[in-house]
């Protein structure tokens, strides 16, 4: 197990602020196979009102060549998003045109049996787009350690918060906004901020829906693009624990 005394360290062997580093890793990546070394990095750990009280060790997996690792899950994400349902009319599919237009001879146009041809106004699209899937595989093995290696890439701009899921009651937005103002969350710039939660709980979900800069989340929600976007992250301590059993050694 290595353990890091600088944040610069990991940030520069992992990459993942630009990105732009993930095809000086491809060809490795896809010669050789995937291999991850574990991590252990210290992190803050506060209380619901904000006020720090001590730290704990997070050790996750980080892959190797993680910009391109975490590169890859970031464009599946993404392209699993497309809903890919832009559909145009061929001829075939054109109401209309059984009839011919004018006779075959002696009117001096060219030869036509339909008016719904491609090249006349009102007849069908030649070579349009038909709905089609642009979702991109990726091996479960492969998912786990892009997400652990973009968890441990945020590490410096995490801190961990005792099981505040279970302190809203009410699921007021009044209450998240008192919340994040004690985690020195910038609310007028509306820094874009990730709350990591073990799973769903309702009050939680109504406190947080309305305000825009927040992603709250469920680790069975969890991707690599909300959390590299994110300014700042605020994990709770019983979704850090499964973290570990997850992407942990």
């Amino acid at each position: 197990m290595l353990r890091l005394n600088s944040l610069a360290m990991l940030s520069a062997l992992v990459l993942l602020a630009g990105l732009s580093g993930a095809s000086a890793y491809a060809g490795a990546a896809v010669r050789a196979p995937m291999r991850a070394a574990t991590l252990q990095m210290a992190v803050p750990v506060a209380d619901f009102e904000g006020a720090t009280v001590g730290e704990e060790d997070v050790s996750l997996k980080v892959a190797k060549a993680g910009a391109y690792v975490v590169h890859r899950k970031v464009v599946a994400e993404q392209a699993n998003m497309r809903l890919g349902t832009a559909c145009t009319k061929t001829r075939a599919d054109v109401r209309g045109g059984g009839r011919k237009p004018y006779q075959q001879k002696g009117t001096g146009n060219a030869r036509r049996g339909s008016t719904r041809s491609p090249l006349i106004v009102g007849g069908g699209v030649s070579f349009g787009p038909k709905p089609k899937s642009y979702k991109l595989k990726m091996n479960k093995k492969e998912k786990r350690v892009a997400l652990s290696t973009a968890l441990m890439s945020a590490v410096s701009r995490m801190k961990l918060v005792q099981d505040f899921e279970e302190k809203f009651t009410t699921g007021r937005t009044a209450d998240m906004k008192a919340f994040l103002d004690r985690l020195e969350v910038n609310t007028k710039e509306r820094e874009s901020t990730l709350m990591i939660i073990k799973s769903r709980d309702e009050n939680t979900y109504l406190s947080a829906r309305n305000i825009p800069y927040l992603n709250l989340m469920s680790l069975d929600n969890l991707n690599a693009r909300d959390i590299l976007r994110a300014k700042k992250v605020f994990v709770s301590t019983s979704a850090m624990g499964e973290m570990k059993t997850r992407y942990g050694a």
